[in-house]
């Protein structure tokens, strides 16, 4: 019952990640990038912060606790999630997928130079790369032809999977804290940061009225992708293996193409199917290895 439960909830948590990238392609076609991050990141916030306080967990009020909920709040939440908003003005939610897939190769290639017993290996290396691979496999290499065509959204996507990468690292190497403590204070930080950011650079005049459907999708992002599946990751993290978990972060950027196919209309190809098993493959060389445990802590913050 308990391993039903554990593959339940990472099936789960595995579409809930990738359907991210199809949510958020919606909310920017009416709704400014800037502030849909600051609609998800303080709903996301207000939820985690009453299910911390329910349970009867504290902030701790200590400058070390604070600054790791700045960096994490930052780098972790804020930057990354404006980036993707930003970047999916201009590209498609296919190519921001294998963009995204950045995230695992620079996560294991830090933990490599960075933490101690995170050391890649000749196999590992070649799963992190064949996976990669898969990716562009999957949505055909016609779907990198568009690299250089609008620049400045796929450095933003590169961008927020490196943010993605060294956060992992940064919480890594922090002092433990309590799942729910570390996840409210830094989406919290992260909430109020990309706030004032909003606030001081937005054109007010340039803002345009919101669709219905741009409303629903920050709402959605803010209770599902962010709070609830923050929820689940720490109710699983407990239960199973980092390895396990972090088969999450090469599923994820598979489930959000095949998203961003059958619900956003886009090409659907013959290498998908093909791409498949190499990608599960990749994922079997790479996390049957306890190289990429430190990746495990990066899917918190999609």
């Amino acid at each position: 019952m308990d391993r039903a439960l554990n593959v339940g909830l990472w099936l789960l948590l595995a579409v809930i990640w990738s359907s991210s990238y199809a949510i958020i392609k919606i909310g920017v076609e009416t709704i400014d990038p800037a502030v849909l991050v600051f609609g998800r990141m303080g709903l996301g916030a207000i939820i985690l912060v009453a299910v911390m306080l329910s349970r009867g967990v504290r902030f701790e009020m200590s400058w070390a606790a604070w600054r790791i909920y700045f960096i994490t709040g930052v780098m972790g939440t804020a930057l990354p999630f404006f980036l993707i908003s930003y970047g999916e003005l201009h590209v498609s939610s296919s190519l921001a997928a294998i963009l995204m897939g950045v995230a695992p190769i620079a996560s294991v290639v830090l933990a490599h130079f960075v933490l101690a017993g995170e050391r890649l290996t000749k196999r590992s290396t070649f799963g992190v790369l064949l996976g990669f691979g898969g990716l562009i496999l999957l949505f055909g290499i016609d779907a990198l032809s568009a690299i250089g065509s609008h620049l400045v959204g796929q450095i933003a996507l590169v961008g927020a999977a490196l943010c993605y990468a060294m956060n992992t690292v940064v919480i890594k190497r922090a002092p433990k804290r309590h799942p729910l403590e570390m996840a409210a204070g830094s989406m919290s930080v992260g909430a109020f940061f990309i706030g004032v950011a909003t606030l001081v650079s937005l054109d007010v005049s340039n803002l345009a009225t919101p669709s219905t459907a741009s409303v629903i999708a920050v709402i959605f992002l803010g209770v599902v992708p962010t709070a609830f599946a923050m929820m689940i990751f720490f109710f699983l993290v407990n239960r199973i293996e980092a390895k396990q978990m972090s088969q999450i972060n090469f599923a994820v950027p598979v489930g959000g193409a095949i998203i961003g196919v059958l619900w956003l209309g886009e090409q659907l190809t013959t290498n998908q199917l093909l791409a498949l098993p190499v990608v599960v493959l990749a994922i079997y060389l790479v996390t049957s290895k306890t190289v990429v445990r430190a990746a495990a802590v990066m899917s918190v913050k999609r």
